[in-house]
């Protein structure tokens, strides 16, 4: 804990980009972290998780993960779509396992191991209107006591908004309208995932082993909850609350 402590001050005082990302580095090292990457999301990233702020990944990850088509099933990033709280990649497994990706996922985090990437925490960053972006930090950590996730909260969000303050960023447009409350069932969260890949209810119900039918009715359904025009319209108000990415 005294190392984020550290830290802490070490952020408040940077003055540039590099000093504060070096000294972000030195922290994880001491907990057998060796990657990271802050995403900063706006109303206009709506294929992806956000514009990198900085970085230090393995070589070569990323353009393996998309030449993968990893995004589609990686369930840290649907966790990330529905979480308000720090969370470690093997718990973002349970909740969104459907059967058919099984495999896939289980050959996602073989390969990130294979990257020296063998696990990982995954920070959200929420402001007024919903999910302002993420912090994701990944290597060979051993379990993390509450206590020190909650430090590790606190570290990633005071580097989120101080790397925005030293890119000369205005976090004012980060702030978007309140979503309503809205409460989609996982079969709904996979077919809206889905519907943003641009898939048609043919390929949707292949996928998920559902009667095209049947995708048509889960998808008017979710249409009537963001209270959107068209599929299109429904899209744009999904990832503008948060709920995909």
């Amino acid at each position: 804990m005294r190392h984020i402590n550290e830290f802490l001050f070490i952020c408040s005082e940077a003055d540039t980009r590099e000093e504060l990302l070096t000294g972000f580095g030195r922290l994880l090292e001491q907990y057998n972290f060796k990657f990271f990457i802050f995403f900063k999301r706006s109303q206009d990233d709506v294929d992806d998780l956000g514009t990198p702020l900085g970085e230090k990944l393995p070589e070569g990850w990323r353009d393996y993960y998309y030449s993968r088509k990893y995004p589609l099933i990686d369930p840290t990033r649907k966790m990330l779509a529905s979480s308000h709280r720090p969370f470690r990649w093997q718990n973002s497994v349970g909740p969104f396992k459907p059967t058919a990706y099984r495999k896939r996922i289980a050959r996602l985090f073989q390969d990130s191991a294979r990257y020296g990437m063998t696990d990982g925490y995954v920070f959200p960053i929420h402001g007024r209107g919903g999910l302002l972006g993420s912090v994701w930090i990944a290597g060979e950590p051993g379990d993390m006591a509450p206590s020190e996730l909650a430090l590790f909260d606190a570290a990633a969000r005071a580097t989120f908004w101080r790397l925005l303050e030293l890119s000369q960023d205005d976090a004012a447009p980060l702030d978007m309208p309140l979503p309503p409350e809205i409460r989609l069932t996982q079969r709904e969260m996979d077919i809206l995932i889905l519907l943003s890949k641009g898939m048609t209810s043919p390929e949707m119900g292949k996928e998920l082993s559902i009667s095209s039918h049947t995708v048509d009715w889960y998808i008017n359904g979710i249409q009537r909850k963001l209270h959107a025009r068209n599929r299109q319209h429904a899209i744009a108000l999904a990832f503008r609350y948060g709920l995909i990415s």
